[in-house]
């Protein structure tokens, strides 16, 4: 059964006429906030604290996506399969499926990160730059340090795992809370 899972209306808001579409069993924390020209994917989670915006180009995340805690994503397209760690700033960039961006890094105006790509903790990814596909880049500039290994790309997929299960127990939590908040 596919549903729309938004436990806290409040949270999204229009800007300019341009209202955000959340995709169907999609997670999206009360704390959270959606605004503007966003289409966010189907199964897919934006968790606590985190600010998503779509003010001067629209903001698309795809399919299976997993934006962590205290994120800023503003005017910025981002694949399927994209794991967005604790504390990161996506600025105006295009990132392709199935890249992970470690917690803290910051990718700026017109950087485009290519599929199965590795962005370490931390790092700073400046304006235009491109980071090939399966790199893995770290630093500040960040610098390609070396091609995606299949230990690597194993680290994604339990990465992505743990995700996709925190947020299915977010849904079950917070469906809970909802419940028994309508009860009385």
């Amino acid at each position: 059964m596919k549903i729309q899972v938004t436990y806290n209306n409040k949270n999204i808001f229009p800007i300019n006429g341009k209202v955000p579409k959340i995709g169907l069993n999609t997670f999206i924390d009360p704390d959270a906030r959606i605004m503007g020209d966003v289409k966010i994917g189907d199964n897919s989670s934006i968790w606590y604290g985190s600010l998503v915006k779509g003010e001067i180009n629209p903001t698309e995340i795809g399919n299976e996506c997993a934006i962590a805690d205290h994120c800023l994503i503003e005017d910025s397209k981002l694949g399927k399969r994209v794991l967005v760690s604790h504390g990161v700033i996506l600025h105006r960039c295009i990132i392709e499926d199935e890249v992970l961006i470690g917690i803290g890094a910051i990718i700026l105006d017109g950087a485009y990160i290519e599929r199965g790509s590795i962005i370490g903790a931390g790092s700073l990814v400046t304006s235009n730059t491109r980071i090939p596909k399966d790199s893995i880049a770290i630093g500040h500039p960040a610098k390609v340090l070396r091609e995606v290994k299949k230990e690597d790309k194993e680290y994604f997929q339990k990465a992505f795992r743990e995700a996709i299960s925190k947020t299915q127990i977010y849904m079950r939590v917070f469906k809970i809370y909802e419940d028994k908040k309508m009860e009385g």
